[in-house]
């Protein structure tokens, strides 16, 4: 090789880790990843319990689930605790002879704010004789804690229809759940 090659490379190589130095550094903080085994269905008249894997580079803040009956605006949605597996959510009983399918997704925010979500899924909700696997709450407790919130002010002060609203407590845009 010529002196002059070699002297080019070593300038090319140079000016490489010149431009690294003064580079920004690059931001480690991603948003949180999401993991979601959708359920395909769940049971009329029983609350229903949906979890997700969730993790984040940093810190997962806050995770929710939002649900909606097919075809309506707005959803609800209801904050999932982090059981030392998964986060996970009990939400209201879907109301026998209203609600044939559900809408749902989960969304996860970490501590700088970035969020991420799951794609939209549909619920179907049948006989429990046609459902197997249907993921009914069973634990007491969580039954009698269900607070479920409204995205929209036009929701009212009243859970939809939709859904079964005796023990759940549901909260209005613009209030906040008062503690149990």
């Amino acid at each position: 090789m010529s002196r002059l090659g070699a002297v080019d490379r070593g300038l090319a190589v140079g000016l490489v880790l010149a431009l690294l130095a003064v580079a920004p550094a690059s931001r480690a903080d991603d948003a949180p990843l999401v993991e979601h085994q959708p359920s395909p269905c769940t049971v009329p008249d029983e609350p229903f319990r949906l979890c997700a894997k969730v993790s984040d580079d940093v810190q997962v803040a806050r995770v929710r689930v939002y649900l909606r009956r097919t075809g309506e605006k707005a959803y609800v949605f209801a904050d999932a605790a982090f059981d030392g597996l998964s986060y996970c959510a009990t939400l209201p009983a879907p109301r026998a002879g209203r609600v044939r399918t559900l809408e749902y997704y989960v969304q996860a925010l970490d501590n700088t704010y970035q969020a991420q979500r799951t794609s939209t899924f549909v619920l179907q909700v049948k006989p429990a004789a046609d459902c197997e696997f249907a993921p009914v709450e069973k634990d007491p407790a969580r039954l009698t804690a269900l607070v479920v919130h409204a995205t929209d002010a036009k929701q009212g002060r009243k859970l939809p229809d939709a859904f079964v609203a005796a023990g759940v407590t549901f909260v209005p845009v613009g209030a906040s759940a008062a503690p149990r």
